[in-house]
């Protein structure tokens, strides 16, 4: 990628009705849009995806992680995360974009944070095998694709909002029988604040013992924590929060190295790029080159 041709920001837009915060399409539609040069680009998505796959396999990348797919599979994406579609036109399923807004609205405090916990959960397992309920997760797309393409003013908005929160309510009691949500939702909870913390303190501070303190914690508390729910140590994970932050800034095309090392509370170039390399195996410029040119 070259230093005029970032990465692409992707808001939602519907284009059959501006002001509505939801669209639902199958794969096979998406791909007739003639749009493979940006689907297969890595994009920042500013609203939330659900793919689910119908038939056919391949490869969908989200945050540079490549993540294998087959007709047993769902992928959920977060607004703000990098995803590059592989196109195979021998692939079928559908895909469910929607905005924060069309999802909450109308809920209560208490179904927000039912509906948010299904994408933290995702920021660390975004694929989920569905075999058991396959039959019901794609009738209940298929409801949707035909109430959307029906889009009667007065009634579809409610109705596409149920058939979506009937959605992620399934997904939602899928994830608690995966591995990583049966080791228990008091200390899942705490590795969601834990990267919450990061998130907002990486430029500050990498250390373990700072994090603890945020979080009333000890150091050994917070790292049983995370070996528990991740299989990482407290510091291996905030390390790698700060790679895939600094991952999302190179693939801004635009961004010069120098102000990426100042961005992520660096003191110097050097630093940043012997801290890159140590954890990726290729410097800041040799992962900015993986991207082709937009």
């Amino acid at each position: 990628m070259s230093e005029t041709s970032p990465i692409q920001d992707v808001h939602f837009f519907n284009r059959r009705a501006p002001q509505f915060g939801m669209e639902i399409m199958t794969l096979e539609r998406l791909f007739r849009r003639k749009i493979n040069h940006l689907l297969e680009t890595p994009h920042r998505v500013r609203f939330y995806h659900i793919l689910v796959f119908t038939h056919g396999s391949g490869i969908h990348t989200i945050d540079f992680t490549q993540h294998a797919y087959d007709q047993q599979t769902l992928l959920l994406i977060s607004a703000g995360q990098v995803q590059q579609f592989r196109v195979d036109p021998s692939s079928g399923g559908y895909l469910i974009g929607f905005t924060p807004e069309f999802l909450y609205e109308n809920t209560t405090e208490t179904d927000v944070r039912h509906r948010l916990s299904v994408f933290e959960n995702a920021l660390f397992a975004p694929r989920i095998q569905v075999a058991a309920q396959r039959r019901q997760l794609i009738a209940i797309c298929m409801h949707m694709e035909r109430e959307y393409q029906r889009m009667e003013a007065e009634f579809s908005g409610e109705m596409l909002r149920h058939w979506l929160h009937m959605l992620i309510l399934h997904l939602a009691r899928i994830q608690r029988t995966n591995e990583i949500t049966q080791t228990g939702e008091m200390q899942y909870r705490d590795l969601i604040e834990f990267r919450r913390l990061i998130e907002h303190h990486h430029t500050e501070s990498r250390s373990v013992q700072d994090y603890a303190r945020m979080m009333a914690v000890s150091p050994k508390k917070l790292n049983e924590i995370t070996r528990r729910v991740i299989n990482k140590t407290a510091k291996e994970f905030i390390d790698e929060q700060v790679i895939l932050e600094a991952q999302r800034l190179l693939a801004l095309g635009s961004v010069p190295i120098k102000e990426i090392a100042f961005r992520l509370g660096f003191n110097d170039t050097t630093n940043l790029v012997k801290f890159f390399k140590k954890h990726t195996g290729v410097s800041p410029a040799g992962f900015r080159r993986q991207f082709p040119s937009l």
